[in-house]
């Protein structure tokens, strides 16, 4: 793997990795349509994924200060979405965490091969424009405050069912939140606190299998890093912003054509 080609799966896994249209779903396509283009080694994949965490953790800092903060009891800034409330934010995320670990890990034992092929992945891929597009419009007033344990869990699970190649961890996620009467942004930030401990989680679970596979110059690996982090940063700043304008469900535009497209290609070839 040349840098060129470590500059592009980087591009895409710091977009697709919080814009809603699916990382995995985007792979599985790429390794049907451009065979070795798209196969990296697992030790790649997974540094990539630690940059994305990075993307978020820099996002977020002031958020994390605030809840790392308050969680202990000391004095946090004002204007934070969670301030007053850091203590119930740590623990909903952690609550959410449990069903994803436990939906993740099952499927992930029962194995996917049998759900890594175009034509399942479109479908997922339209099921995720339907998510999305339930999303729009609605009026979600329900701050921090009034946030129960059953929305934690809840987007936990979907959380966790998100890991079937075309479902978005993020628009399913996000789209659940305010399905659920959540405020807008609290549903996107909540999406992104939580996808911490999943990447983190998944990343540890592999690591151990892609420590042997260092083929590559360190150059690519740093280069590949800084790429995925830098747009994955601008993702999510996008998200936040689309978010916001209740412009969210417009990448179901994006969703359905390319899902029936695939559907058509692999009925008809």
């Amino acid at each position: 793997m040349g840098y060129i080609e470590a500059v592009v799966l980087a591009v895409i896994q710091g977009l697709t990795e919080f814009l809603p249209v699916s990382s995995s779903g985007h792979l599985v396509l790429a390794q049907h349509w451009f065979g070795h283009f798209s196969e990296t080694n697992l030790l790649y994949d997974i540094m990539l994924h630690l940059a994305t965490v990075t993307a978020i953790l820099v996002y977020f800092r002031h958020d994390l200060l605030t809840l790392g903060l308050g969680y202990v009891g000391w004095t946090t800034r004002q204007g934070s979405l969670f301030q007053g409330y850091e203590r119930r934010t740590i623990h909903y995320v952690l609550l959410a965490s449990v069903p994803t670990a436990i939906i993740g890990l099952g499927i992930r034992s029962i194995g996917l091969e049998t759900l890594v092929r175009p034509s399942v992945v479109a479908i997922m891929l339209l099921t995720t424009g339907v998510i999305l597009w339930l999303g729009r419009g609605r009026n979600s007033v329900r701050g921090i405050q009034d946030m129960s344990i059953r929305d934690a869990v809840v987007i936990g699970i979907v959380q966790g069912v998100a890991v079937f190649p075309g479902i978005s961890r993020s628009g399913s996620t996000i789209a659940s939140g305010v399905l659920l009467g959540l405020d807008r942004e609290l549903s996107a930030r909540f999406s992104l606190l939580i996808s911490i401990p999943a990447i983190v989680g998944a990343t540890i679970l592999e690591i151990g299998k892609g420590i042997d596979q260092m083929h590559e110059p360190i150059g690519v690996y740093v280069v590949g890093m800084v790429v995925a982090a830098l747009v994955g940063y601008g993702s999510i700043s996008l998200i936040i912003k689309l978010v916001r304008q209740d412009h969210f469900h417009l990448f179901s535009y994006y969703l359905w054509p390319l899902g029936i497209s695939i559907l058509l290609w692999d009925t008809l070839k």
